[in-house]
């Protein structure tokens, strides 16, 4: 199980979801993940600078939740 931390307090299992899309927030012109879930549920990550940040995050958390087997607090 690979388990990180998206949002205070919003946890995902990586191994449960089934989409993973970048999203712009057009007020403040930040990204920000949305994990979606089998069952059509999904959460939001916080948010970041650009895709690029979003994505370096994400492959950071990834790598040391496999790496430990911990719970990732941001």
């Amino acid at each position: 199980m690979i388990i990180i931390e998206v949002k205070k307090n919003k946890f995902v299992n990586i191994e449960n979801v089934f989409k993973m899309t970048i999203l712009r927030n057009e007020d403040n012109h930040t990204v920000y993940w949305r994990f979606y879930n089998n069952d059509d549920t999904f959460t939001s990550s916080r948010e970041f600078i650009d895709e690029q940040e979003a994505q370096s995050w994400l492959s950071m958390q990834i790598v040391r939740a496999q790496g430990t087997g911990e719970i990732i607090l941001l």
